[in-house]
């Protein structure tokens, strides 16, 4: 299950499901409950993939070491 499966699933835009998810104080309460049970009904994982496209970080750390 994607996002813009979950946002079709729920009738709401995947900018709206993806704000519920993050917790975004501008989507009501009550969207953000019914966002976060239909993604545990339906089995919604993000895409951690696209995640680290969309915001440009990894969060991995580099070790460099020589060797002589």
């Amino acid at each position: 299950m994607n996002l813009k499966t979950l946002a079709n699933h729920l009738g709401l835009s995947q900018t709206t499901v993806s704000r519920a998810l993050n917790g975004y104080s501008d989507v009501s309460l009550a969207t953000r409950n019914r966002v976060a049970e239909a993604a545990k009904t339906y089995g919604y994982r993000p895409n951690v993939n696209a995640r680290r496209l969309a915001t440009g970080r990894s969060s991995v750390i580099g070790i460099a070491s020589q060797l002589t």
